[in-house]
């Protein structure tokens, strides 16, 4: 099966959900992403036991979770859907499908797929019309990351969703950070923003690409913009290989059912034994995260919101949620560690006092090594907002200097449509190579003193900075505004006066 048809796949089960009147596209997706992921154990499970596997767990057998002895059985795949009664089967699902979140034989990200988990699918015969869609898929039997650009795919549905803007990052621009933060094998990698993985995924093929062999490195469409480099990482020793799938991805989010989506992306890119946590982290009490220290920090906050009851750590009162997101990368990097943040340029001339402690912290703490600004649209259909994204390295001394660049094309359209080709201005490439030695260039990059920052009350905004002209705002003339007043006004008059003269009528 080629990617279109497995693409074709999808978009079929997602018009059985639709068609059930299921078409809120965060429950469509987990629904999906249950089905797929139940099949997927069971294929995993019969590979395991072909291949002679002594030491193999199945988790289709009974187990004690408290004082129950749940039978897992009647949840493997071929038993569950060949029970011809498709209310007992819908049941069966239901009852025995959030246990699988105690399970003791799933890996971390697999319970965490499944906690608090519930089925909605709303009859037996949906629930028929999708197992039927899976019938004959091997899915295991497929290229990793052939299924894990699809169920990016899926996940892009998510996008219709206001709340999107949170956790929707675009993947060329992921890549372009986790290049420029470069993460290394038996770094630690922390995104505290976790979303649906996308710099957990992005961090995980980076370390991969970077120790494979020539001949075991490819070059695949992305099913977001232009082709990308994938490598096998057959240079990794056996336990390199073991520490890059259980203890190098870190992810951490607070939203329920976005934290599923991260679970399923870890299982199907292959570090589903890493930590992937539900929490807050930047509000309410502190727990043991907090006082847990990262190589590297790659995240996209939220880009609105006020944080409730910041952590004392942060040693911030108040502040926008961006803003303490930052604050918290400051405190979790360790000595010598990097961290690479996409924020709304709020960020970049905010003067409220959360704004200028916090850049305050980061300009005396950290080597600020790259403000980065983006094009307007480059978070197109989810939101308009004005972007940037900061690079820094924890070093215990102040800022020095300050490499900015200004990037005005990104490959694609930058409108809704979002469309890609080589017919749109791109400068990541520029931005990639003149990266390594800071290079400056008239209008695009340039290199900042940080006491000329500080002078300019802690603001990173190019205009502030005298690196470009600010934005001129044509005004009409004062004339030209009365009259459009007074000519709405009278519009305004007329419509009244027709209104009591229709009413004095009746």
């Amino acid at each position: 099966m080629d990617n279109a048809s497995l693409q074709n796949l999808l978009k079929r089960l997602c018009k059985v959900m639709w068609e059930a009147n299921v078409t809120n596209p965060i429950t469509y997706v987990t629904q999906i992403s249950y089905l797929l992921f139940l099949k997927m154990l069971e294929e995993m499970d019969t590979e395991q036991a072909d291949n002679g596997n002594a030491r193999r767990q199945t988790i289709f057998t009974k187990v004690k979770i408290g004082d129950e002895a749940v039978d897992f059985g009647k949840l493997r795949w071929s038993a569950l859907t060949s029970d011809p009664d498709n209310g007992r089967m819908l049941e069966t699902l239901r009852t025995l499908l959030p246990k699988l979140a105690l399970h003791p034989a799933l890996s971390p990200a697999a319970r965490a797929l499944f906690e608090d988990s519930a089925v909605v699918i709303p009859d037996g015969a949906t629930l028929r019309k999708a197992v039927d869609t899976l019938k004959g898929q091997n899915l295991l039997s497929e290229d990793a990351d052939v299924k894990g650009d699809l169920f990016e795919i899926l996940v892009n549905d998510l996008g219709s969703q206001k709340k999107a803007a949170q956790f929707r990052t675009p993947r060329h621009l992921i890549r372009v950070i986790v290049e420029m933060v470069n993460p290394q094998i038996g770094q630690t990698v922390c995104d505290s923003a976790g979303g649906t993985g996308g710099f957990a995924i992005a961090a995980y093929e980076h370390i991969l690409l970077a120790n494979s062999s020539p001949e075991f490195i490819r070059e695949v469409p992305a099913p977001y913009g232009l082709p990308v480099k994938r490598g096998m990482g057959d240079r990794l020793k056996p336990s390199q290989w073991k520490f890059l799938q259980s203890g190098t991805i870190h992810i951490f989010e607070g939203d329920k059912d976005i934290i599923r989506m991260a679970a399923m992306n870890a299982v199907l890119h292959g570090f589903d034994q890493s930590p992937i946590v539900r929490r807050d982290s930047i509000g309410g009490g502190e727990d043991k995260w907090d006082e847990v220290q990262f190589d590297c920090i790659l995240e996209n906050p939220p880009f609105s919101g006020a944080a409730q009851s910041p952590k004392r750590s942060l040693r911030v009162e108040k502040g926008e949620k961006y803003v303490l997101f930052l604050a918290a990368a400051i405190r979790s990097l360790r000595p010598g560690g990097r961290a690479g943040i996409v924020l709304p340029n709020g960020i970049l001339f905010g003067d409220t006092n959360a704004h200028v402690e916090v850049k305050k912290r980061l300009l005396a703490e950290c080597d600020l090594q790259a403000v980065v600004t983006l094009p307007k649209g480059m978070f197109e259909p989810y939101t308009p907002n004005n972007t940037c994204f900061l690079i820094f390295q924890k070093t215990g001394r102040p800022t020095k200097e300050t490499w900015f660049y200004n990037v005005q094309g990104d490959g694609s359209s930058l409108t809704k449509a979002r469309k890609f080709g080589a017919q749109f201005r791109n400068d990541f490439p520029d931005l990639l190579k003149k990266w390594p030695k800071r290079q400056t260039a008239d209008g695009v990059a340039w290199r900042v003193p940080a006491e000329k920052i500080i002078a300019a009350d802690y603001s990173l905004a190019l205009a502030n900075l005298g690196l470009v002209e600010p934005e001129k705002m044509d005004h009409a003339e004062p004339e030209e505004i009365l009259l459009s007043v007074s000519k709405k006004e009278q519009e305004i008059l007329d419509i009244i006066r027709e209104m009591r003269t229709a009413l004095a009528t009746e």
